[in-house]
C-alpha cells in the first residue's frame, strides 16, 4: 500500500511518520443526506486504503445519531471526528456540531464555529484544508443539500489538483449543492451516489497502477505524439494553443482525465477525443484551471485598496477615465473585485470621473458567466456584507451584480498569447495565470503586460509569479503580493523584451515541450536601436519634402508627429493636454474637426485656403482614416501643406474664412454653449433626483439585507433540521420495527401485561390481561382502580403504590374465575438511571406448570425411600411423603419434618463429632461439585426398642443449566437382620470340625442383599 506523505509545503504535525493511507475522500451532504450516504457508503470496498470524512450541516441543539445509522450500511468502523485525531485507513470519520472541521497534513483539527459572510460552509472549509494539504491525494464528494456549500471549496480542491464529484442531481433529495458544482463546471463527473466508491478508489490508486508513469521528460515518441494530438484536437475544436503552457501542467491535466476512464490508455483516449464533445469539453475545462473568487488573497487587496489606487486617483487627470485590465479573467470575480474597491474610492473623494475595467479571457463560457453576473451564495464567504448588499442583489438562490457594478466591466474574449493587448491602463490584473505558461511565453507575456501600462501605472501579479529580467522596468510596491509600478513607458519595454530575430538560422530544428519539431525563419539581420533609425528615416524625409503630418487615434488625441509641426501646434496654459483641437489655432481647428467628421463617412477628406493667423500663409489640409491590426483601431492621418496648391492629383475643397462665415461660427459656438450649459443644468436636476431615489434605494436595499439576513437564517436552520429530521425519520423506523417485534413477542407468548404509569393510569395492555381485569382499549388513559378486577378483594392499584414506593416487586399465585391457576407478578418501570416511572402488572398461566409439579409430588410420595431434591448449595427444595412420615415417627421437630427451605449440608455439619454424618457431607459435596456422579453410604439409626440400618444414596442432576442432586434415604434393616442370622448359622456350622455332622444341620437361612 502507498504511504501517503503530506503534499511538499504542507505543514504536518506528523513531520517524520508516514501515515499508511492511499488518500483521504470528504463528502460533503445536507439536507436529504442521509439516503445519499448510505447508498455511498454501502459501496464502498473494504482494504482500500482510503480514509473518509463525512462533513454535515449539524444543530448544535440535537445529538446527531449518524454514526449509528451509517454503522448498518458499512463495515468500515465509523468514529466521531476529535482535534488532533490522526487518519487511519479504511475507517469514516464524522464532523462533530458546533464546530469546523479541517485537515492539518493528514491530523485533523477542530476549531471554533466560524460563520462567513453570515453563512456557514463547513464543507468549503474542509475541501480547503484538504486540497492545500494533499493535492492530487485528495477526493471531494457533494451529495445532498440546499444552497451552494461545497461549490467554493471544490474550486479549491480543484486549484491543487484534487479530484470532485457530484451526485446526479435526478437522484439527491434536495439538488442545489450538486447542481452548484456541476454548473460551474468544477465537477469531473456527476454520478449516483452508489457509483461513486469506484470511481474515487481508481482515482486515488491511479499512481499504482498502469498509469502513464513520468511526466513529459519521460514520455517516448509515441506518447508525444499522442499528446501532441489531443492539443492539436484542443485548438481546432476549443479555439485555445495549449503548446505554450507548461509540458508538466498539460502532462498531469490530460493523465487526470486519462485515469477516469477505466482501461483507456493515452491513444485510446484521443480517440475518444475526437467521438466525445462533452470530454473534450471537460479537458479543455480542466486545462483552463478557472480557479478564483471574489478578494481572493484579502491581504494583496488590503494593499490594493489602500496603496494604489489612491495613488492612482491622485496621479490620473480628472477629465481622464480610469482604466483597468485584467487578462485571463476566468468567471469574473477578479474584475469585480477590483472594479468594487475603485468606485468605493471615487464615491469616497466625491470624484464623479469615469471608469472601465476590461476582463478578458480565452473560456466563452467563464466570460458568459461573468457576463451574466450571477453568482452562488456562497460568494457571502468571501464579501463584506456592506459590499454585499452595495453590489449584488438576491436572486433565487444566488446573487446578481448590481447594473451600476455591471456597467463599469466590459467582458470580451481574448488571446493574450496570441491577439494584440489593450493599451493606457492604469492597473494591470494578471494573477496566476504565468506560472501555467512556458519561460518564453511568460516572457512575452510579461513584455504586453508591461506595454499595456501608462508610464506610473501599476502591474498585479500572483505570489508565485515574478516579472524576470524585467524587473529593472518596474518599482516594487509590495514583495510578497508581487505589486509594481512601472518606471518606463510601455512601449520601450517592449521594444526591448523583443530582441531582434535577425539571428541567422543554425539549421537546427527548434523542438517544442511535446516533441513537435519546427524549421526556424530567417529574418535577416537588424540593427541595433532599428525603431530609432526607422523614425529618424521618416523625420528626415517629411522635412525634404516639406510635408508635415500628425497621427491622432479614435478620440483625436495626438499619438505621433512627422516633420516640423512646432509652428503649428501650441500648449495652452492649464492642465495638458494632446487633444489635437485645443492644440491648433481656432481656423485650423474648426477645419480639421469638420474634416475628420467627413473622414469617418469617406475615405479622404482635403480643404485648402484654411487661415493659419496673422502674417502666415493659408494652409491646405488633407485628412485620411486608417486601420490597425487584427482588431482593426482607427487612426486617422492629418496632413498639412503651406500655401492654396493642392496635393498631387488630389482635388481639394475652399475653406473660406472670410467674416461673415467668422461670424456665423461665432453664432454657433455661442448657440452651442447656450446648449451646453442647458444640458449641464439638466443633468444637475437628474442628478439631484437620482440621489433621491438613490436614497430611496438604499432603504430599500437596507430592508432587503435584513430581510435576507433573516432568510439566510432560516434557511441555515432549515438545513440542520432536515438533516435532524433525516435522522430521527431513521430512528422513528427503527423504534416501529422495535414496538413490533415487541406486540408480537407479547401477543404470542400468551403472557397478561398491563402498563401503568406514575398516577396507576392504564398505558398499554395485552389481550391476555383480560383474564385479570375487565379492561377494553378504549380505557387507555384510565386509572387501574376505575377497572373492575375478576378476582374480589384483589387491590391491584395498592399493590402498584406499594411497588412504586418501595422499588420492589411483589407476586401471588391466584386462581382465575375460569379455574386456572396464575403467577401475579408487580414490577416498576425503570427508565433513566433505574429511576421508576410505573408499574407493570405481568400475569402468567401456570396451570401446567402447577400439575406437572403434582404429578412429581406424586411420583416421589409413591417411593418407599424418603427423598429430598437439594440445590448446588445443598438446600432442600423437595420432599416426598416418606420423608415426613421418617421425621414425624422420629419425633423430628416441624421444620424438619417438611425439610423444604433447610440446608442439608448445615444439618449434616452441626454433628460434629458422628463420622456418619461427616462421611455423608463430604460425599454429598463431591456430587454436587462434580467430583463424583453419585454416592452410597450405608449407616445404623438403631432406636431403644430395635436395631434400624438405613442406606443413602446421591445422584447428581443437571437441568436447563441448573445442578443439584436427589438425596434417598432406603430402609435395609431386614436385609441386614438376615444377613446377621446367616453370618450366625455359618459360625456355628464351621465351629463342628465332623463333616457329617455339619451335613446333618438344618438348611441355612435365606441371604438377601
Amino acid at each position: 500500500m502507498t504511504v501517503l506523505e503530506p503534499r511538499p509545503g504542507a505543514r504536518d504535525p506528523s513531520r517524520g511518520e508516514a501515515v499508511a493511507i492511499r488518500g483521504v475522500c470528504a463528502v460533503g451532504a445536507s439536507a436529504g443526506g442521509l439516503e445519499a450516504l448510505e447508498r455511498f457508503f454501502a459501496a464502498v470496498p473494504a482494504g482500500t486504503g482510503i480514509a473518509y470524512v463525512v462533513i454535515q450541516h449539524l444543530s448544535p441543539d440535537y445529538r446527531s445519531l449518524m454514526a449509528e445509522l451509517l454503522a448498518r450500511h458499512t463495515a468500515l468502523p465509523v468514529k466521531r471526528a476529535e482535534d488532533g485525531m490522526r487518519l487511519e485507513p479504511d475507517t469514516i470519520y464524522l464532523n462533530p456540531p458546533k464546530s469546523d472541521l479541517t485537515l492539518d497534513g493528514t491530523v485533523l483539527r477542530l476549531r471554533e464555529h466560524v460563520t462567513l459572510g453570515g453563512l456557514h460552509l463547513p464543507i468549503d472549509t474542509f475541501f480547503a484544508s484538504m486540497g492545500a494539504s494533499l493535492g492530487e491525494r485528495a477526493a471531494g464528494v457533494i451529495l445532498s443539500g440546499t444552497g451552494s456549500d461545497g461549490t467554493r471549496g471544490a474550486r479549491e480542491l480543484k486549484a491543487e489538483g484534487g479530484f470532485v464529484l457530484a451526485q446526479d442531481p435526478s437522484e439527491a433529495q434536495f439538488d442545489g449543492m450538486p447542481r452548484s458544482v456541476q454548473n460551474s463546471g468544477l465537477a469531473d463527473q456527476v454520478l449516483p451516489a452508489g457509483a461513486m466508491p469506484q470511481v474515487i478508489v481508481q482515482f486515488l490508486s491511479r499512481n499504482e497502477g498502469t498509469a502513464i508513469a513520468g511526466g513529459p521528460e519521460s514520455l517516448g515518441p509515441i506518447d508525444a505524439e499522442q499528446v501532441q494530438r489531443v492539443l492539436v484536437l484542443l485548438r481546432e475544436q476549443g479555439g485555445v494553443d495549449f503548446s505554450g503552457y507548461k509540458p508538466s501542467t498539460i502532462y498531469r491535466r490530460i493523465e487526470r482525465r486519462v485515469q477516469m476512464h477505466t482501461g483507456l490508455d493515452l491513444e485510446r483516449y484521443t480517440a475518444l477525443l475526437r467521438e466525445s464533445p462533452s470530454e473534450l469539453r471537460q479537458l479543455h475545462r480542466d486545462l483552463l484551471i478557472n480557479v478564483t473568487r471574489f478578494f481572493r488573497d484579502a491581504e494583496a487587496f488590503a494593499i490594493l485598496e489602500s496603496t494604489v489606487i489612491p495613488q492612482v486617483l491622485r496621479d490620473a487627470p480628472r477629465d481622464r477615465e480610469v482604466r483597468v485590465w485584467v487578462p485571463a479573467c476566468s468567471t469574473g470575480e477578479e474584475p469585480y473585485s477590483i472594479a468594487m474597491l475603485l468606485l468605493e474610492a471615487l464615491s469616497a473623494a466625491g470624484d464623479s470621473r469615469e471608469l472601465r475595467v476590461f476582463a478578458t479571457d480565452v473560456d466563452d463560457e467563464a466570460i458568459d458567466v461573468a457576463a451574466h453576473g450571477l453568482y452562488p451564495e456562497s460568494i457571502a464567504a468571501d464579501l463584506a456584507p456592506e459590499r454585499l448588499a452595495r453590489f449584488f442583489s438576491r436572486e433565487g438562490d444566488g446573487y446578481r451584480v448590481t447594473r451600476a457594478l455591471r456597467e463599469r466591466v466590459i467582458f470580451a474574449r481574448h488571446n493574450i498569447l496570441r491577439d494584440p493587448p489593450l493599451t493606457r491602463m492604469d492597473i494591470v490584473s494578471c494573477r496566476n495565470f504565468l506560472i501555467y505558461l512556458g519561460t518564453d511565453q511568460q516572457r512575452k507575456v510579461l513584455a504586453l503586460l508591461a506595454y499595456a501600462l501608462r508610464a506610473r501605472g501599476f502591474l498585479f501579479l500572483g505570489p508565485s509569479e515574478s516579472v524576470g529580467q524585467l524587473a529593472s522596468h518596474f518599482q516594487v510596491v509590495d514583495h510578497k503580493w508581487r505589486i509594481l509600478q512601472a518606471l518606463n513607458p510601455g512601449r520601450q519595454t517592449l521594444v526591448e523584451s523583443f530582441p531582434s530575430r535577425g539571428r541567422r538560422s543554425s539549421g537546427v530544428p527548434v523542438v517544442d515541450g511535446f516533441g513537435s519539431a519546427s524549421t526556424p525563419r530567417a529574418w535577416g539581420t537588424r540593427l541595433p536601436g532599428e525603431e530609432v533609425l526607422l523614425d529618424r528615416v521618416y523625420q528626415e524625409l517629411s522635412s525634404a519634402l516639406g510635408m508635415r503630418c500628425v497621427v491622432l487615434d479614435a478620440e483625436y488625441h495626438l499619438v505621433h508627429a512627422f516633420g516640423n509641426v512646432g509652428d503649428l501646434l501650441h500648449v495652452s496654459p492649464g492642465r495638458s493636454t494632446l487633444e489635437i483641437f485645443k492644440l491648433l489655432p481656432k481656423p485650423l481647428a474648426a477645419a480639421l474637426r469638420t474634416a475628420l467628421g467627413r473622414a469617418t463617412r469617406e475615405s479622404e477628406v482635403a480643404y485648402r485656403g484654411i487661415d493659419a493667423g496673422p502674417g502666415r500663409p493659408s494652409i491646405t489640409l488633407r485628412v485620411r482614416p486608417i486601420e490597425m491590426g487584427g482588431e482593426r483601431i482607427r487612426l486617422y492621418l492629418a496632413f498639412f501643406q503651406d500655401g492654396p496648391e493642392p496635393f498631387a492629383g488630389e482635388t481639394t475643397e475652399n475653406m473660406s474664412s472670410d467674416g461673415a462665415s467668422s461670424a456665423r461660427i461665432a453664432q454657433l459656438e455661442q448657440e452651442l454653449q447656450y446648449t451646453k450649459e442647458h444640458l449641464q443644468a439638466t443633468i444637475e436636476e437628474l442628478e439631484t433626483s437620482n440621489e433621491e431615489l438613490q436614497a430611496t434605494n438604499e432603504e430599500l436595499v437596507a430592508s432587503n439585507e435584513e430581510l435576507q439576513s433573516t432568510n439566510e437564517e432560516l434557511q441555515s436552520v432549515n438545513e440542520e433540521l432536515q438533516t435532524v429530521n433525516a435522522e430521527h425519520q431513521e430512528k422513528i423506523l427503527e423504534l416501529i420495527g422495535l414496538n413490533n417485534d415487541i406486540e408480537n413477542l407479547l401477543r404470542s407468548t400468551g403472557v397478561g401485561i398491563v402498563f401503568l404509569d406514575r398516577e396507576s393510569r392504564i398505558r398499554k395492555f395485552t389481550e391476555a390481561a383480560t383474564r385479570l381485569v375487565h379492561v377494553m382499549p378504549h380505557d387507555i388513559g384510565r386509572p387501574i382502580a376505575h377497572i373492575a378486577a375478576r378476582l374480589p378483594g384483589l387491590d391491584l392499584e395498592a399493590m402498584s403504590r406499594r411497588v412504586m414506593d418501595t422499588g420492589a416487586s411483589e407476586s401471588l399465585e391466584v386462581v382465575l374465575p375460569d379455574g386456572s391457576l396464575s403467577h401475579l407478578r408487580v414490577l416498576p418501570y425503570l427508565v433513566r438511571e433505574g429511576t421508576a416511572d410505573g408499574t407493570i402488572l405481568s400475569l402468567v398461566d401456570i396451570t401446567e406448570v402447577k400439575r406437572g409439579e403434582l404429578r412429581l409430588q406424586s411420583i416421589l410420595d409413591a417411593l418407599p425411600a424418603s427423598v429430598a431434591v437439594v440445590t448446588v448449595d445443598g438446600t432442600i427444595t423437595q420432599t416426598n411423603a416418606a420423608w415426613s412420615r421418617f421425621a414425624e415417627v422420629n419425633d423430628a421437630p416441624e421444620p424438619l419434618r417438611a425439610g423444604v427451605g433447610l440446608n442439608y449440608l448445615q444439618i449434616t455439619h452441626a454433628a460434629v463429632n458422628d463420622p456418619t454424618a461427616t462421611a455423608a457431607a463430604r460425599g454429598i459435596r463431591e456430587v454436587l461439585d462434580g467430583v463424583a456422579s453419585r454416592f452410597r453410604l450405608e449407616y445404623p439409626c438403631h432406636s431403644p426398642t430395635q436395631k434400624r440400618w438405613f442406606q443413602m444414596e446421591v445422584h447428581r442432576i443437571e437441568y436447563d443449566g441448573l445442578v443439584g442432586a436427589v438425596i434417598q434415604h432406603l430402609d435395609i434393616s431386614a436385609s441386614r437382620l438376615r444377613l446377621d442370622d446367616y453370618d450366625t448359622w455359618r459360625a456355628a456350622v464351621l465351629a463342628i470340625p465332623n463333616p457329617a455332622l455339619q451335613a446333618a444341620l438344618p438348611p441355612p437361612p435365606p441371604l438377601e442383599r
